[in-house]
């Protein structure tokens, strides 16, 4: 009797849950920005997006009685695929691997012309034409799901060898989710196109529930890994060395960090960690601030020293400060 009210609330704590991750992410953002907790805000805003779009087509079709057509379902494709996007993008941020790289490069590129393309087609074309490119609309829907899960699994297979259980835990969820999801507009697509309309409705019906979980997840993992160290421990940064007398001013501490990244072609993300090791962070304070295991830190950290020349982080001191072993020696006497 108060199914559909119980649907639309379902649909309403789905998109509170989506803020409230938002919440848990924007705040430390502010306070110490990351490239992950950027990411993550990007992932989850698109999952807000889709939940509105979701609810949306619910109401019109059980509440309203105007019930949608493909191009409807088409568009919900689209935003999916962004939403994918966005997903390999994150798990690059959490799982950072050189050797798969080009295989985020290209299943992000798939995927956003997969959405682009189809967005303009679904707008361009009238419901008849469009149905004359089916086989190619099933197709490409199929490229993406095989591309979506094998970049999915390679993160989660390197994540569970770099012993990160809990990011593992949270890649399989959410892949799982995502890839229903997208299943089920894949499932409404066919079902029009092999003339089984009646259901169409059976598998999106349970899009809540994805909703619901996924959030509840994104929750979950953004208030332990980015809210819960900056705001529920003491991270105070350590004020910056003082300047040494009969020495000029030095530079702006980022300006001369991104000097040295570009001098001894860092990454964006060891670049991240310079900083730190400059403010005297130690391996198990970075690994909490940037949420990787400590074996991950140490990786990172042995490539810097490579990349710079360098055996320890006093001499990762000096060339940001722009002084010798010895000008070191003699400030801290």
């Amino acid at each position: 009797m108060y199914v559909k009210e119980a649907i639309l609330l379902c649909y309403i704590i789905s998109i509170a849950l989506s803020v409230a991750g938002l919440t848990c992410c924007v705040l430390p953002n502010l306070k110490h920005k990351t490239g992950f907790s950027k990411t993550m805000i990007g992932f989850i805003t698109g999952l807000l997006v889709m939940c509105f779009y979701d609810m949306i087509i619910y109401y019109s079709n059980y509440v309203l009685g105007l019930l949608s057509n493909m191009e409807v379902v088409r568009i919900g494709n689209c935003i999916m695929a962004v939403n994918m996007c966005l997903w390999i993008m994150l798990q690059e941020k959490i799982i950072e691997r050189d050797a798969l790289k080009p295989l985020n490069k290209l299943s992000v590129r798939y995927m956003m012309v997969y959405g682009g393309v189809w967005l303009v087609l679904t707008i361009a074309l009238s419901l008849e034409q469009f149905y004359t490119l089916k086989w190619l609309l099933l197709v490409s829907d199929l490229v993406l799901i095989i591309l979506f899960l094998a970049v999915s699994v390679a993160h989660i297979v390197y994540a569970s060898v770099a012993g990160e259980k809990n990011s593992v835990y949270y890649m399989t969820l959410a892949t799982g989710l995502l890839l229903w999801n997208f299943i089920s507009y894949f499932w409404s697509e066919t079902s029009v196109y092999w003339g089984n309309s009646r259901f169409i409705r059976e598998p999106m019906d349970l899009t809540i529930i994805v909703w619901m979980v996924l959030n509840g997840v994104n929750v979950f993992y953004a208030y332990r890994k980015i809210f819960q160290p900056v705001f529920g421990r003491e991270t105070q940064e350590a004020p910056e060395p003082s300047e040494p007398e009969g020495v000029g001013p030095r530079k702006e501490l980022k300006e001369r960090i991104e000097e040295v990244k570009e001098e001894y072609r860092l990454t964006p993300r060891e670049k991240e960690f310079v900083e730190l090791i400059y403010r005297g962070k130690s391996n198990k304070e970075i690994a909490e601030m940037l949420f990787l295991s400590e074996s991950t830190v140490k990786t990172h950290i042995y490539n810097i020293f490579r990349k710079m020349g360098v055996k320890n982080r006093v001499s990762v001191i000096c060339i940001i400060n722009e002084e010798t072993m010895e000008q070191s020696e003699q400030e801290t006497k």
